[in-house]
């Protein structure tokens, strides 16, 4: 992705329009970032970003549903959300672009939310929610997070709560969706085959209309943000699901790469530490990975791994000594050199896609300092050494702070972590 062929126009209303035309592609993607959140509710509008991320498509009548339309054009619509913000995307052919970006604006340039289809959203969020329990991995971070909060809003769930969604009704969703969906606290990115003349054309035409609102709306929160925890949720079953976690930095540190290079050769997939030293040398979980939380202002390095209640503790212990090795010893050149190879593969993968290059601009719209093109991503990984991992390990806190929450046949009693 050449920076050079980015550009940028904010409009009148505040609302930003980020382009990377591609020369000879037949499609082209676009997508919205709206600052919506559970950490910008309040304690009584809790899950209405949940139930905003499908209800603002929806029409009075279902012929005008927004996913009818995109279906006319052979495509689909798709979101994602997370405690800070929810993306909508979606990728159509070149000819079909207009009309659709048309629709996409609509929906932050004029308040017309439908009373009607308020009852199925409100629903269909619970109903998403509920399963949640039902995917244990996603689950037992979730509660995790909840925990090393401290009751603090970045502890929220992304997909909202049954118990919180039951309370809202369409005034006070509304109010949401009136004071986060505004102009100056979206995005909208457009990356393939749209040249920067006949997007220029179609901004023109619609004309710059819109809600003005001072500033972008950011979550904001007194450190620190974390707190450590040994917490069980217990229930029948043969295997044990455990999260764990580190306080960690957010994605505009200098330190993010560092972590993310050390994130993938602890537990990346195959090959890593974490899958050598617990899956194949002891056998002892049948899953094992770990990944970076990032948000605006800090971080979490996450861990999990699903194994038998005998093997809890061991595994689990497993994850501290990995880490407290690395911070005394640090890792060797071909270690590193291995696990920034399959960050730059993985990234060359989804550089192949024009809708994850427009979730890249995205991501960099909202976190400041992140990189926003691939050139600047290889850089940022290739830079990293062995000497910044291990600097940055040694300052982040110590694995006495670590956070772990258990879901299945044990208890936090008996879980015992040998530093």
């Amino acid at each position: 992705m050449d920076q050079s062929r980015t550009t940028c126009r904010r409009l009148s209303s505040g609302l930003e329009i980020i382009h990377l035309p591609l020369a000879g592609m037949n499609t082209v993607s676009l997508g919205l970032l709206s600052g919506a959140g559970a950490r910008l509710e309040a304690e009584d509008e809790i899950g209405s970003s949940r139930i905003l991320e499908h209800w603002i498509w929806r029409r009075e009548q279902k012929e005008e549903d927004f996913n009818d339309i995109l279906a006319d054009f052979g495509a689909n619509l798709k979101t994602s959300s997370n405690i800070e913000w929810t993306r909508h995307w979606t990728t159509v052919l070149c000819d079909q672009f207009e009309p659709v970006f048309k629709l996409f604006l609509h929906d932050i340039l004029e308040f017309d939310l439908c009373p009607e289809t308020f009852a199925a959203s409100k629903e269909y969020a619970a109903v998403l929610s509920s399963k949640r329990r039902k995917e244990p991995n996603a689950y037992v971070m979730d509660v995790l997070r909840e925990k090393m909060s401290g009751g603090k809003t970045i502890g929220r769930s992304a997909v909202g709560r049954v118990e919180d969604i039951a309370k809202l009704d369409f005034p006070k969703v509304k109010s949401v969706y009136e004071r986060l969906y505004v102009p100056n606290n979206c995005v909208v990115a457009v990356v393939g085959g749209i040249s920067k003349e006949r997007l220029g054309k179609l901004l023109d035409e619609i004309g710059e209309a819109g809600a003005v609102q001072d500033s972008l709306i950011v979550p904001r929160e007194e450190s620190p943000y974390w707190q450590s925890c040994a917490y069980s949720i217990e229930q029948e079953g043969r295997l044990v699901h455990l999260a764990a976690a580190l306080p960690c930095v957010s994605c505009r540190h200098p330190d993010f790469f560092a972590f993310a290079v050390l994130s993938q050769a602890l537990g990346g997939g195959d090959g890593s530490r974490l899958f050598e030293s617990i899956r194949q040398r002891k056998g002892l979980a049948y899953q094992v990975r770990s990944s970076l939380m990032s948000f605006r202002d800090t971080g979490l390095m996450t861990f999990y791994l699903a194994t038998g209640p005998n093997s809890v503790s061991w595994a689990a212990s497993a994850i501290v000594q990995e880490m407290e090795q690395i911070r005394n010893n640090g890792m060797s050149r071909e270690e590193v050199k291995a696990a920034q190879n399959q960050l730059l593969n993985q990234m060359v993968l989804r550089s192949e896609s024009t809708a994850s290059r427009m979730n890249t601009l995205l991501t960099a719209s909202w976190y400041p300092g992140y990189p926003g093109t691939l050139t600047a991503m290889k850089e940022a990984i290739s830079s990293v050494t062995p000497e910044a991992i291990q600097s940055a390990l040694q300052n982040a806190a110590p694995t006495a702070e670590m956070g772990v929450v258990t879901l299945g046949p044990v208890s936090a009693s008996a879980l015992v972590l040998n530093h």
